[in-house]
C-alpha cells in the first residue's frame, strides 16, 4: 500500500491559494526562485514543501522551463509517495509543458496521454478537454496534423456541452492557427472569426485585438488588402488604448507589409517607424532586466566566493599537516611495493618457462592444421568456379528478362495518349510522369467524347510489372464503358469499372486478395456550360481560385476488392470559371523520401507548393513540380511511380 497523506496536509492546500502573492513577488524580486530554492532546501518535512513545489514550478514554467523538468519530477516522486493524484497530475501537466518548450515533443505527448488518461478515469470532463487541446498543440508541432484536429475536436465538443467560452475560445484560436499553417486560409478565417465572436460576448479587448491582428493577417495573405487593412484598424486604438505593446507591434509591422504591397510609400514608411521604434523599445526593456539580473547575480556571486575564499584558509593550516602524513605514507607505501615487485619477477620467470613450453606444442598443431587449411583452399576454388558459372547463367536469365520488360513497356507506352491527344484534351495544362521501374503501375488516360473532356490519374495496386498489368485492365475498361457503353457520368463509369475489375480478378482466383485494385479520379469538362465533374475513389481533387485552395474529398474505398461495402462513389458538380485550376495526382509525389532528414515530402507541402507556383504559366509550373521533386529526392531511391495532372480553365 502506498503512503496516504496525513490529515493536516489539508492546512498546507490552502496556502495554495497564496500562489497569485508568489508570482507578484517574483515580478519585483530577481532572486525570487533562489530563495524558494532555499527554503525548499532547509526544510526537512515533505508536506511543508507542497505550497513552494507549487509556486516555484509556476516561476520556472514560465521564467526557465529547462529548471521546471528536475523540479517537477521532485514534485511528481513526492505525489507519488503519498499517492496524490492532484500533484501527480498537476506535474504531469507541467512535464509535459516543458519539455514541448524544449522541443522534447515525444516525452511532451507521453506526458500529456497520462493527464489525459488520468482525468478519463476520474470522469473531469474539462480537464480531458484542456488534455486534448494541449496533445493537439504538440500533434501540430510533430507535423502529425490529421491527429491535432481529431485532438482539438474532441476538446471542442466537451467545452461546447459544457458552454466553456473561454476552453472553446482556445480551441478555435489553435484551430485557425494549424488550417493558416497548412495554407486552408477559408477554414482559418472561420475559425479566427468564431474566436472573435466570443472575445466580443465575454468583453476581452486583448483577445479582440489579437483576433482582428489574426483575421488582418489571413487576408493580407489571399492579398484582400482592403479586408486586411479594415481589421488592423481595428484593432490599432484597442492596443494603443489597453497597452498591448506585443500585439500593437505585430500590427504596425503587418500595417508596414501591407502599405509596402499596394505600392503607398509614404504610409508604409511611417508605419515601419512606429513598428521599429516600439520594437526597440521591447528590445531595451528586456536588455535592462538581463542587466539588472546579471548585476544582482554578480554581487551574490562575490559574496559567496568571499566566504568560500574564507573556509579555504580555514583548510589550509589542516591541508599542511595531512600532507605530511601522506608524504610518511607515501614512503611506506613505495617500499612495501618495492618488495612486491621483486616477488612478482620471481613468478614471472617461472610462468615464461612454462609458456614457452606451451608454445612448442601450439607450433606443431599449427603446423598440421596448415595442411588442413591446404586442403580447403583447394575445395573453395572448385566451388568459386563452379559459382561464376551459375552467376553467369542467372545474369543472361536477367537480361532476358529485362529485354522482356522493355517489350511490355512499349505495348503499356501504345495505350497511354499520344502527345498531340493529351496536349487538346488537357488544353491549357501539363503531365508530369515518371514510372519507378520500366514500367509503370500509375496510368492516364484522357478522351473526347460528346463535346465534353475526360481526364484521369490512377494509381493501381504496387508499381512495376503487377502495377502495368493493372493498368492495362483499367486503360482497355475504361474504353469500353465510354466508347462502347457511352457513360458519361463520373461516379458511374467508377462504378462499372469496380464491377469489371472484381470480375476479372475473381476468375483469376485473386478474390481473397483485398489489395488488388487502383486509386482514381476521374474528371469529365463540358466547356459550353461551364460545368466539372468529378469522383474519385481515395485520389482527391484539388482546386484553386482567388489564391485560395480547395480539397474535393474522395470516397476512401477503391476501385476493385475491397473489405470494405461496395457503395456507390459519390459525383460531384462544380461551376467553374475561366482561371480555375485543378490538380490530380497519385501518392509517389508526396511519399517520397529525401531533404536533409530523410523524410517524406507530404501531402500539406505539397499543397503548400501547389499555392506558391499556382500564378506561373501552366508549363512553369509543371517544370518547378519537376525540380522541386529531383531535389527533394536527391540520392535516395524513387520510391513509386510519380504522376502530376495540371489543368487551367
Amino acid at each position: 500500500m502506498k503512503n496516504k497523506l496525513p490529515a493536516f496536509f489539508i492546512i498546507y492546500v490552502t496556502l495554495l491559494l497564496q500562489t497569485a502573492n508568489f508570482r507578484v513577488f517574483a515580478q519585483y524580486n530577481t532572486n525570487y526562485a533562489d530563495s524558494l530554492e532555499t527554503i525548499l532546501k532547509n526544510i526537512p518535512a515533505d508536506t511543508s514543501k507542497i505550497p513552494y513545489y507549487y509556486a516555484l514550478s509556476e516561476y520556472y514554467i514560465t521564467n526557465a522551463p529547462e529548471k521546471a523538468i528536475p523540479l517537477a519530477n521532485e514534485f511528481l516522486h513526492l505525489g507519488e509517495k503519498y499517492d496524490s493524484l492532484g500533484i501527480i497530475n498537476y506535474c504531469y501537466l507541467i512535464l509535459g509543458e516543458a519539455h514541448f518548450y524544449q522541443d522534447n515533443l515525444q516525452t511532451s505527448h507521453k506526458y500529456f496521454t497520462s493527464y489525459l488518461k488520468n482525468h478519463q478515469k476520474q470522469g473531469n470532463k474539462l480537464k480531458i478537454a484542456q488534455a486534448y487541446n494541449s496533445l493537439g498543440i504538440v500533434s501540430r508541432a510533430m507535423e502529425n496534423y490529421p491527429l491535432a484536429i481529431d485532438y482539438y475536436t474532441k476538446a471542442m465538443d466537451i467545452y461546447k456541452k459544457f458552454n466553456d467560452t473561454i476552453g472553446l475560445n482556445r480551441v478555435y484560436n489553435n484551430l485557425g492557427v494549424l488550417n493558416e499553417h497548412l495554407n486552408l486560409f477559408s477554414q482559418a478565417l472561420n475559425y479566427y472569426q468564431k474566436s472573435l465572436d466570443i472575445e466580443k460576448k465575454i468583453n476581452n479587448p486583448d483577445g479582440i485585438s489579437t483576433s482582428y491582428l489574426n483575421l488582418g493577417g489571413i487576408y493580407y495573405k489571399i492579398k484582400q488588402y482592403n479586408q486586411a487593412l479594415n481589421y488592423c484598424q481595428k484593432a490599432i486604438p484597442i492596443c494603443e488604448l489597453g497597452g498591448y505593446k506585443v500585439t500593437l507591434e505585430m500590427l504596425y509591422e503587418l500595417m508596414y507589409k501591407i502599405y509596402r504591397d499596394i505600392d503607398q510609400p509614404e504610409q508604409a514608411l511611417a508605419y515601419f517607424e512606429k513598428f521599429y521604434d516600439l520594437k526597440n523599445k521591447r528590445i531595451n526593456q528586456e536588455t535592462q532586466s538581463k542587466i539588472a539580473e546579471l548585476e544582482i547575480k554578480y554581487e551574490s556571486d562575490k559574496k559567496q566566493k568571499e566566504i568560500e575564499l574564507l573556509n579555504k584558509q580555514k583548510k589550509k593550516k589542516s591541508t599542511i599537516n595531512i600532507i605530511l602524513l601522506i608524504a610518511i605514507g607515501i614512503v611506506i607505501i613505495q617500499a612495501l611495493i618495492l618488495l612486491n615487485i621483486i616477488a612478482k619477477r620471481k613468478r614471472n620467470n617461472q610462468i615464461l618457462r612454462l609458456q614457452n613450453e606451451e608454445m612448442q606444442k601450439q607450433n606443431e598443431e599449427i603446423e598440421t592444421q596448415r595442411d588442413e587449411i591446404e586442403a580447403q583452399r583447394d575445395e573453395i576454388q572448385r566451388q568459386k568456379e563452379f559459382a561464376d558459372k551459375q552467376t553467369d547463367f542467372i545474369l543472361r536469365q536477367n537480361k532476358d528478362i529485362t529485354d522482356s520488360i522493355e517489350y511490355a513497356k512499349h505495348i503499356q507506352v501504345a495505350l497511354f495518349p499520344d502527345k498531340l491527344t493529351l496536349q487538346k484534351i488537357l488544353r491549357n495544362g501539363f503531365c508530369l510522369f515518371k514510372p519507378k521501374d520500366i514500367v509503370s503501375g500509375d496510368f492516364y488516360w484522357v478522351a473526347e467524347f460528346n463535346g465534353k473532356s475526360i481526364i484521369v490519374s490512377a494509381d493501381c495496386t504496387g508499381h512495376g510489372v503487377p502495377g502495368a498489368f493493372m493498368s492495362i485492365i483499367g486503360i482497355n475498361f475504361l474504353n469500353e464503358i465510354v466508347f462502347d457503353e457511352h457513360e458519361q457520368n463520373p461516379a458511374e463509369i467508377l462504378n462499372r469499372l469496380r464491377k469489371k475489375v472484381v470480375k476479372t480478378l475473381v476468375h483469376s482466383n485473386r478474390l481473397e486478395e483485398a489489395k488488388d485494385g487502383m486509386d482514381i479520379s476521374l474528371v469529365i469538362i463540358d466547356h459550353e456550360n461551364m460545368k466539372l465533374e468529378y469522383a474519385g475513389a481515395y485520389n482527391h481533387l484539388y482546386f484553386i481560385r482567388d489564391h485560395m485552395l480547395e480539397i474535393i474529398k474522395a470516397d476512401r474505398m477503391p476501385v476493385g476488392i475491397s473489405a470494405k461495402a461496395m457503395k456507390p462513389f459519390t459525383n460531384h458538380k462544380i461551376d467553374i470559371l475561366p482561371g480555375d485550376l485543378f490538380y490530380m495526382f497519385t501518392d509517389g509525389y508526396a511519399d517520397q523520401f529525401g531533404g536533409p532528414l530523410r523524410k517524406k515530402f507530404r501531402v500539406g507541402n505539397l499543397r503548400e507548393l501547389l499555392l506558391e507556383i499556382h500564378d506561373k504559366n501552366i508549363q512553369e509550373q509543371k517544370q518547378i513540380l519537376y525540380e522541386s521533386f529531383i531535389n527533394w529526392k536527391g540520392d535516395q531511391p524513387q520510391v513509386d511511380d510519380l504522376l502530376v495532372l495540371g489543368f487551367k480553365i
